[in-house]
């Protein structure tokens, strides 16, 4: 799984709505598809409705919801569609973010990111999502952290966050984190013969394929909705 670098945050009030959102899906309150009105979400948050409204202007273009007037707030949900094109985008992106930072990227560098990468096996075998997430985090920037180009980065980040922290789903597909585990060390071989096309070809077109990934994210979500779905039963049984 392919989550990148997502530490970029600021307490700003798009990410305080952002979060609310995720401890709704979290608790099962929310799943796809879901209406939350917004005077519901003004009064829990305690913020009033003008500078939610723009906040979740943001969050609709970002793509992460739609606000339907009259009625309220919809969590938009992922079709194999949108995923195949934020993973057409991400391979994109990050390719150019590699091609930037090659010239910065030591051997020094190569040699922490393998550390990282077995740091991530360990974690695998633990049962340890959190430890994994964040290393894996941590893996990717190797060359994210080394592009000074913001607006890239932003992007990025807000595609991960679509991709992944919504349905921000912490239950691994140990074999599919094998197989990107497996891509990391390929990666990480062409980066450190110095093969700057072969690296930027291997990291777009197999870690980022779709096509490459598409049974194991069929997996994912499918265990990620029957999960929320699961939690939503719990919410309404004890409500």
């Amino acid at each position: 799984m392919n989550t990148g670098n997502l530490n970029n945050r600021s307490g700003s009030l798009r990410f305080v709505v952002y979060d609310f959102f995720r401890e709704q899906m979290k608790k099962g309150i929310l799943i796809p598809g879901s209406f939350i009105n917004v005077r519901e979400i003004s009064e829990s948050l305690g913020i009033s409705m003008t500078p939610l409204r723009e906040a979740l202007v943001q969050l609709e273009t970002e793509g992460f919801i739609t606000v339907i007037p009259r009625k309220g707030v919809v969590l938009n949900g992922l079709s194999l569609r949108k995923i195949r094109n934020i993973y057409s985008i991400l391979g994109a992106l990050e390719a150019v973010a590699l091609r930037a930072a090659f010239p910065f990227i030591d051997e020094v560098s190569v040699e922490r990111a393998r550390r990282i990468n077995a740091e991530m096996i360990k974690c695998l075998s633990e049962n340890d999502p959190q430890g994994y997430l964040a290393r894996n985090n941590r893996f990717h920037g190797l060359w994210l952290d080394r592009t000074e180009n913001d607006e890239l980065l932003r992007q990025i980040r807000v595609m991960k966050e679509r991709l992944y922290e919504f349905p921000g789903n912490e239950d691994l597909i140990p074999e599919w984190e094998e197989a990107s585990l497996n891509e990391h060390c390929e990666l990480l071989s062409r980066i450190s013969s110095r093969d700057l096309e072969e690296s930027v070809r291997y990291l777009q077109f197999v870690h980022w394929d779709y096509e490459n990934q598409e049974h194991f994210v069929r997996r994912f979500y499918a265990q990620h909705l029957d999960s929320l779905e699961k939690k939503r039963g719990d919410v309404v049984i004890h409500s």
